[in-house]
């Protein structure tokens, strides 16, 4: 297990959360964006980090952090990639063989916010 996960936000380059440090996550959505805190283990600091609800709603979010978390064993950073936002989109099937054409690729929408209060 890496010793940090890495968030890249559009409102700052990147943040680094220590994982010896979680001790719980939880998701919320309001309908627009879905909000993930960490609290750590010192009971009152807490990560914040929000973005465009997922296709999968706030299980995808928590399991896109649980993913980074368990990854690059050994390592010491682990980035966190955003859940998806918008599912790629294939052409009818019209008994197509081989190469399928897609419509509208998959969207993973960029983290909004990663921040960390005291």
């Amino acid at each position: 297990m890496a010793k940090f996960i890495k968030v890249e936000a559009v409102a700052q380059p990147q943040s680094l959360i220590p994982i010896a440090e979680i001790a719980g996550i939880t998701a919320t959505s309001d309908g627009t964006d879905t909000t993930l805190v960490i609290t750590l283990a010192n009971g009152t600091s807490t990560w914040t980090v929000v973005v465009a609800d997922p296709v999968d709603g706030v299980d995808a979010m928590i399991e896109s952090f649980n993913k980074a978390i368990v990854a690059n064993p050994g390592g010491m950073v682990s980035t966190v990639v955003p859940p998806l936002t918008t599912a790629q989109a294939p052409a009818a099937q019209s008994g197509q063989e081989g190469r399928i054409v897609i419509t509208q690729p998959a969207v993973y929408t960029k983290f909004a916010s990663c921040v960390f209060a005291a």
